[in-house]
């Protein structure tokens, strides 16, 4: 029941982050109302994982980023761009937070079932995305639009009007911070060996 309830309250902080993905995607990002409750929410988290983690320095060490993604700077620039940055800082650091201790557990057949049904869902969304915007003009557009959000580079390279095509490239964006939070996870596990195998060797 414990690990039910544990699995429940992570999937809603991962909606909490999906709705501050949408946020960044409006004029008011900076003022967002939204912006504030789910920093209150994920610093409440953090700061009740931190008094309850035994060795407290030891959680600081080995979570950096994410003491950094708590602190508001936010509050400190008013220019829209520099904060869009900050938010999306936070956004990657909280989701490989929740989703990548997941996502090392998949099994290599795991990952590749995963990998062939993304890929297909990421294609049948460009096909949507084609058909229901229609700033986008053509199939590759719509590729370029899954692609651009999926690696955190789309955001307004068309303007996307319809509602079920926020909520996807929202899935695809969260879908991406994953993806690129695995990959920093294996370069810094592979420079890390390296550095050992180096030291060894002396």
């Amino acid at each position: 029941m414990q690990r039910v309830m544990k699995t429940i309250y992570e999937g809603t902080m991962i909606l909490l982050v999906m709705m501050t993905i949408i946020t960044l995607w409006t004029e008011d990002t900076y003022n967002s109302t939204i912006n504030w409750i789910v920093w209150a929410v994920f610093f409440a988290d953090f700061v009740i994982r931190l008094f309850l983690n035994k060795d407290r320095w030891g959680f600081i060490k080995q979570n950096p980023f994410l003491l950094i993604a708590v602190i508001p700077f936010d509050q400190f620039f008013q220019i829209a761009r520099i904060v869009r940055v900050i938010y999306l800082f936070r956004i990657k650091t909280i989701t490989k937070y929740y989703i990548t201790p997941y996502a090392e557990k998949l099994t290599y057949k795991s990952r590749t079932i995963i990998v062939f049904i993304l890929s297909a869902l990421l294609l049948i969304e460009a096909i949507i995305l084609w058909t229901t915007e229609s700033t986008v003009t053509n199939f590759f557009d719509g590729l370029y639009v899954v692609f651009g959000y999926l690696m955190f580079f789309g955001h307004r390279i068309f303007e996307i009007e319809n509602l079920y095509s926020i909520w996807a490239l929202t899935a695809t964006s969260v879908v991406g911070i994953v993806i690129q939070g695995l990959a920093l996870q294996w370069v810094f596990t592979k420079i890390e060996g390296y550095y050992r195998s180096i030291k060894d060797a002396k």
